[in-house]
């Protein structure tokens, strides 16, 4: 149950990483696009996604589903990699480009020296790579705090303040004889419980200023 627990867990984290990081990383390369392409504002890049060309450059909101499950693609191969290689960057880096070259292995558009292996790229095709490793971990310490905790338990109602007091079968008849004597004297009814009640309240009151003295 607990190996369940977890597993659900990371799943939620996974799922939440994902399109954190889809949206961001897909704008930061669109806003990075228009920086050094002032050109490309307002005109369509077309891709080929999930088959069919489609204009990449939208705003998140805006963008094709196919591209946005391209992009979540490409963020669960950033995951990957992280989960693979913590603490080797570039060994990241690297995993993140041969997943690129099997999703864009159709593309006819893309040019031919990105196919080329991870060691073989410009430092400014490499920068791409690691951008994806460090933005998948920004993404998952984003949605770890994020991740709700197990929720606390919740408070139990509150029991009513009274306690059971057992009477055996002789001491109920002599209150019931005491009652009806009572109720007899005084003309109206008087019921068994509420002499017992009376008793114990009569030495509760009695016990009080005996108990102050002792501790005095």
């Amino acid at each position: 149950m607990a190996s369940a627990r977890k597993a659900k867990k990371a799943d939620l984290v996974l799922e939440a990483a994902v399109d954190y990081f889809s949206a961001r990383s897909h704008d930061a390369w669109r806003k990075r696009l228009l920086e050094t392409n002032p050109e490309q504002k307002g005109k369509p890049r077309m891709r080929l996604r999930g088959g069919v060309m489609v204009d990449i450059n939208q705003p998140w909101a805006k963008l094709d589903p196919k591209a946005k499950s391209e992009n979540k693609r490409a963020a669960r191969d950033a995951y990957k990699a992280v989960t693979r290689f913590p603490n080797d960057r570039e060994a990241a880096a690297d995993y993140v480009h041969q997943c690129w070259i099997k999703r864009n292995k159709g593309d006819k558009s893309q040019p031919k020296e990105l196919f080329k292996p991870y060691s073989k790229l410009s430092e400014v095709e490499k920068d791409k790579d690691r951008a994806h490793v460090d933005r998948m971990k920004q993404a998952l310490a984003a949605v770890s705090k994020r991740t709700p905790k197990k929720a606390p338990r919740r408070a139990t109602a509150k029991q009513p303040a009274f306690k059971t007091i057992r009477v055996d079968a002789k001491t109920w008849r002599r209150l019931e004889a005491a009652a009806k004597g009572l109720s007899a004297v005084i003309g109206r009814e008087v019921r068994p419980e509420a002499l017992m009640i009376a008793g114990i309240e009569a030495v509760a009151a009695v016990s009080k200023p005996a108990t102050r003295s002792k501790r005095g």
